[in-house]
C-alpha cells in the first residue's frame, strides 16, 4: 500500500501549478519583452522566491525523485500554457528544478 502514496502526485501537481500561476501573476508573459535591468532583477528575485518555496515544499513533503520530476514537468507545462516563450520556460524551470534537486 505504501507504493500508492509514492505515485499520488495530486498535491505536487497543485503546488507546481500554483507556483507557475504566481509567476504569471507577478511577471506576466508580456513582461518578458522587457530588457531593462529592473526587469532582470525582478525576474531574478521572483524566481529565487519561488525556488525557496519549492525547496520548503520538498523538505516538508520529503519528495522523492519521481515527485521532483513531476513538479518540474507540471511547472514547465503550466508556464507554456500561460504563454511564455520556450527560452523563458527553460530558464524558469531549470531554476526551480535545480534548487529542488539540491540538498
Amino acid at each position: 500500500m505504501a507504493l500508492f502514496g509514492v505515485l499520488d502526485t495530486k498535491e505536487v501537481e497543485a503546488f507546481a501549478t500554483q507556483l507557475a500561476d504566481d509567476l504569471g501573476r507577478r511577471f506576466p508573459p508580456a513582461s518578458e519583452k522587457r530588457t531593462d535591468e529592473g526587469a532582470k532583477h525582478q525576474i531574478s528575485v521572483i524566481l529565487d522566491g519561488l525556488a525557496n518555496r519549492a525547496t520548503r515544499f520538498r523538505d516538508e513533503r520529503r519528495l522523492g525523485l519521481y515527485k521532483k520530476a513531476k513538479l518540474g514537468n507540471v511547472f514547465r507545462w503550466r508556464l507554456k500554457d500561460l504563454g511564455y516563450s520556450d527560452a523563458f520556460v527553460d530558464k524558469a524551470t531549470n531554476t526551480i528544478v535545480t534548487r529542488v534537486a539540491m540538498k
